[in-house]
């Protein structure tokens, strides 16, 4: 038996590492020239470091990650509305948060898999085979495979041919880039405007990972990118004296700018010998740093129903395994998708008195009940 996995980002290594943990054969394909390296970086939160260390990545890679230890929410002047309890996180799942460059997350799970093959392919679509294989149409003409695992992201042409899923906009713009040769300390933080969020957070040596977002409406008439990131600099030359330095640590050419989206709940984890992952099945808005976290969540989860049904053994199980696995995971990246679309939209607020009262009740409310939350966040 063969499983394709399309897709090389971070939920295709995922169930790579899946894979290779249950001792089930497959070919990994991206249409990228080279699917490890780009993007920017991501924040893993010890629910994503837990299922890395579930996936088989060694401890030494994970030790490797420089830890964050301190972490607080602000507004534009500065003044706390939050702080983050990371101590308390660290003691209650064994982990710091980290951020990680993108590439060099990718390449350590690549590692941790066996270094497989990448092939590049473009795959076009897929079709069920009666219940017993999985067809591709790629470039190169038609593939049959056991079944598939797709991981091609939230625009995949892939599982638009298999299932109908609506893509929603945010109705604001991030941008993202690395501060090189800064150093904040071991420490992220968020600052909150109208309109416009920042958010830093270190990453040792590589530097400091950064975010801007602002709302579509903030940015009147600029419509190209250049006007757009213009009318954003200008609204952070309000913000903390940090932004300013961080903006100008970056080199231009490489921040990396795009209109937040996210799916519908509610898209199937599985149809049959197929199985959908990452974002690819239920890309969520970045405003609480999961959606990679989750994607890694899904490799586990894979891992563990391959394991449960033995289908390393037993080919005829796949789709039962499958099954178990979109029914462990469905409530949990439904409820984080309305979870950060509702945070999102609440941290954009820009009216004057919509974002008072928005600090005001964050201020005095997000301390209570804050680790029940946050332990629900982790996955328990």
């Amino acid at each position: 038996m063969k499983l394709a996995i399309v897709g090389a980002g971070v939920a295709g290594l995922a169930a790579a590492l899946a894979c290779a943990r249950a001792g089930v054969a497959y070919d990994l394909v991206d249409r990228a020239e080279q699917p490890l390296e780009g993007g920017v970086a991501l924040t893993l939160w010890p629910n994503a470091l837990r299922a890395l260390a579930d996936l088989g990545v060694d401890a030494r890679d994970l030790e490797a990650f420089v830890p964050v230890e301190e972490g607080e929410i602000v507004d534009m002047r500065g003044r706390t509305l939050y702080r983050l309890p990371l101590p308390w996180m660290k003691a209650r799942f064994g982990f710091w948060p980290v951020c990680v460059r993108r590439s060099m997350l990718l390449r350590r799970m690549h590692e941790a898999a066996g270094a497989p093959r990448v092939e590049r392919l473009t795959v076009r679509r897929a079709w069920a085979e009666g219940s017993a294989a999985v067809d591709l149409e790629t470039e190169n003409g038609t593939r049959r495979y056991d079944g598939l695992i797709l991981a091609d992201g939230i625009r995949g042409a892939v599982r638009a041919s298999l299932v109908h899923v609506r893509l929603r906009p945010a109705h604001y713009v991030a941008w993202r880039g690395i501060a090189r040769g800064l150093s904040v300390g071991p420490r992220m933080r968020e600052i909150w405007g109208r309109g416009f969020r920042f958010g830093y957070a270190s990453m040792g040596p590589e530097g400091v990972y950064w975010f801007l977002t602002l709302n579509r409406s903030q940015l009147g008439s600029a419509v190209d990118p250049a006007a757009a990131w213009r009318a954003a600099v200008q609204m952070a030359s309000h913000a903390p004296a940090e932004v300013a330095r961080l903006l100008a640590g970056t080199p231009p050419e490489t921040v990396y700018a795009h209109d937040i989206h996210d799916l519908a709940p509610g898209a199937p984890l599985a149809l049959g010998r197929i199985a959908l992952i990452g974002d690819t099945a239920h890309a969520v808005t970045p405003n609480l740093g999961l959606g990679g976290g989750l994607a890694l969540e899904d490799g586990a989860a894979l891992m563990r129903a391959f394991s449960v049904h033995r289908v390393a053994e037993l080919p005829e199980a796949l789709p039962d395994a499958l099954g178990t696995y979109a029914r462990g995971r469905r409530l949990r990246v439904a409820q984080m998708a309305c979870v950060t679309r509702l945070l999102g939209d609440v941290m954009q607020w820009e009216g004057k008195a919509s974002s008072t009262v928005r600090d005001a009740v964050f201020r005095a409310m997000a301390p209570l009940g804050e680790k029940v939350a946050w332990t629900w966040m982790m996955g328990g």
